[in-house]
């Protein structure tokens, strides 16, 4: 049985009936909590507070009830209890627990009369709680420093990572009646060698694996937990899905088709042999990986790029030959390259290089706006000045296909027209007026914009999410961008900004996305489709990585080669006077303490002996300080 999580009482309404000591469901004793509704009356209802964003089965236990039954209603602020389920009364005595975990932060429970009759209707509640569903982690990794902020937000995003890390059977269970049988049958029969639990993309709305998602959240997963085993179980989901032209669909669930997440799954697949250095999962992998290379391969034009579908891709209708492809596709290569000298093939690394390089060109070549200072991107929209978009600028400069002089003017160009005082916008302009171009094929739920009687209403209702809004997840390579530019403070403030106005957003986790005017956690409904449910998920993983970030750029931890064998370590501690953390190897924890002051900057670092450290202190980081290791 896993950890027994126990709210608190945020509120309780007592309708016309009453509520008897509410406390006594959430203790030991043998008392219970008496709710009772009279004949005809309006239902009591208590809600409650775990006290941050969690995931559990719901444990119920009775000691007296009537024949009736009890409205369920959970989300993750007290205004959104937005998912609902209908209970009937568990058998008194007998502890009841859910079989499918909820996702919340707060949970309502309302009585509900079940008689065509007005009859009274009550329960006596003994116990009630949640049992922890998300992988049960070991915290090895750690961050803190001197500034209170910053190490919360190291702590939240770890938390946020673990809580979307879940048993596979739970995938889609949120709508496992409604999928194919294909899909029922591989989720309820697939098996991993590594581990039974998988990376979902937020606990609550998907829940299913998703290919773009994985890279990020596990780098997370690396450096707070070193459960690499759920990173190959959720790689090992698109193994196990791969189709013969090398491709994978873009979640182990739905399996919606996102071409451009195909790539994204090479990335990981190298950054997991990097940080644990096993060389069998990179030998059980390396054929996927190549059938994947020859579809690349195949779909490459003379120029090198490949042809997005138009599904996904943040909403935004960019079928074509899209700039922000073209730049995951440079660092897709270029990992391939490091795969294949892994594996021993020298001829095939050097291959991929040079793709890589030419494709880089190409990119700086077609989509650079000189006047602008910053890449643009294609839209497939008419009636509407195209915007500037943050993904591919970003990409350029952490993919290293931006230069020196590109990367600063891209730099200054984010901060004059993305930035907003809760993060860095999607969008540089909000689009308000536009249209699907006639050539348009491929865009996601075409149906719902094409063939609508007021289209231009429809394509803003889809492209909401990304039209002008915060995505942590697209924050975090600017970020990244930052830091490597050497604009360390640029990089601190945009943390602060972003992950730490959700810091104090009432759910104990980071979102999905962040409403740029107001800086809350949106609760707009996409569509229909969407069946009402909030469009923002508030626990998602991707948004979590900034803990790495930290681990990565504060502490400077980096390795160098397969397994932590060689580690580089370039802190970058800013303003900081005190920073310390650690991340777990598979040799054992790396530890990094720093101090500093006008005069001196010391660093201390403590190994595994097996661990070849190599310390780089830039001398901007520096800055005429002595050196003190």
């Amino acid at each position: 049985m896993g950890t027994f999580l126990i709210p608190a009482i945020h509120s309780q309404s007592e309708g016309t009936g009453t509520i008897e000591d509410s406390a006594a469901m959430l203790s030991n004793t043998t008392e219970s909590t008496r709710v009772r509704m009279p004949a005809g009356g309006v239902s009591p209802s208590i809600t409650l507070d775990f006290s941050r964003k969690t995931t559990g089965y719901l444990h119920l236990e009775l000691s007296d009830c009537s024949h009736d039954s009890i409205l369920i209603e959970y989300g993750p602020l007290p205004e959104s209890l937005h998912v609902r389920k209908v209970l009937r009364m568990p058998q008194p005595g007998l502890p009841w627990v859910d079989d499918t975990y909820v996702a919340c932060r707060y949970l309502r429970l309302t009585l509900l009369s079940e008689t065509m009759q007005p009859m009274p209707a009550h329960m006596s509640i003994r116990r009630l709680g949640l049992v922890f569903s998300a992988y049960p982690c070991v915290w090895r990794g750690s961050f803190s420093s001197d500034d209170v902020m910053l190490d919360r937000i190291w702590k939240m995003g770890a938390y946020t990572v673990q809580l979307c890390m879940q048993q596979s059977t739970e995938t889609s269970r949120n709508h496992f009646e409604d999928l194919p049988e294909a899909n029922r049958k591989f989720i309820r029969e697939w098996q991993s060698r590594y581990s039974p639990y998988v990376i979902f993309d937020g606990p609550r709305r998907d829940r299913e694996t998703w290919l773009g998602d994985i890279r990020t959240e596990a780098l997370s997963i690396y450096g707070a937990f070193g459960a690499d085993e759920v990173v190959k179980s959720s790689l090992d989901v698109f193994l196990s899905l791969q189709r013969s032209d090398g491709t994978m669909p873009g979640c182990g669930g739905t399996f919606q088709e996102f071409k451009e997440y195909n790539l994204w799954w090479i990335v990981a697949i190298w950054e997991c042999y990097l940080f644990t250095g096993d060389k069998e999962f990179l030998r059980r992998f390396h054929p996927g990986v190549e059938r994947l290379l020859g579809w690349i391969e195949q779909a490459m034009d003379e120029r090198g790029f490949i042809y997005n579908d138009g599904n996904w891709m943040w909403t935004l209708p960019r079928e074509g030959y899209s700039s922000a492809t073209q730049c995951i596709l440079v660092h897709t290569l270029r990992c391939a390259a490091s795969i294949e000298t892994a594996v021993g093939n020298p001829e095939a690394a050097v291959l991929w290089e040079k793709r890589a390089d030419r494709i880089r060109e190409e990119i700086r070549s077609m989509f650079w706006h000189e006047e602008k200072g910053c890449f643009e991107d294609s839209l497939k929209l008419v009636g509407t000045e195209i915007p500037v978009m943050s993904d591919v600028n970003c990409y350029a400069i952490t993919f290293g296909i931006a230069d020196a002089a590109q990367t600063k003017r891209i730099l200054a160009y984010l901060r004059a027209n993305m930035w907003t005082p809760y993060g860095s916008a999607t969008l540089d302009k909000r689009i308000e007026n536009a249209t699907l171009s006639p050539d348009v094929r491929s865009y996601g739920l075409l149906q719902f914009v094409k063939h609508d009687p007021h289209p231009e209403e429809k394509i803003l209702e889809f492209m909401y999410p990304h039209n002008r809004m915060i995505w942590p997840f697209i924050n975090g390579y600017e970020v990244e961008a930052r830091f490597l530019a050497g604009d360390v403070e640029g990089a601190f403030e945009l943390i602060r900004r972003c992950w730490g106005n959700m810091l104090d957003g009432g759910t104990g986790s980071f979102w999905e996305c962040v409403d740029a005017d107001t800086g809350a956690f949106t609760l707009h409904s996409l569509m229909p489709v969407s069946k009402m449910d909030c469009i923002n998920s508030a626990a998602h993983g991707w948004s979590g990585w900034v803990s790495w970030l930290l681990q990565r750029y504060v502490l400077g931890v980096q390795p160098l080669e397969p397994g932590f064998r060689k580690v580089s370590v370039s802190p970058n501690p800013g303003a900081l006077g005190r920073v310390s953390g650690a991340v777990p190897t598979p040799a054992g924890l790396i530890s990094v303490t720093i101090e500093s002051d006008d005069e001196t900057l010391r660093i201390r670092i403590d190994r595994p002996v097996s661990v070849e450290i190599c310390l780089d202190v830039k001398p901007d980081v520096l800055r005429g300080r002595r050196l003190v290791c």
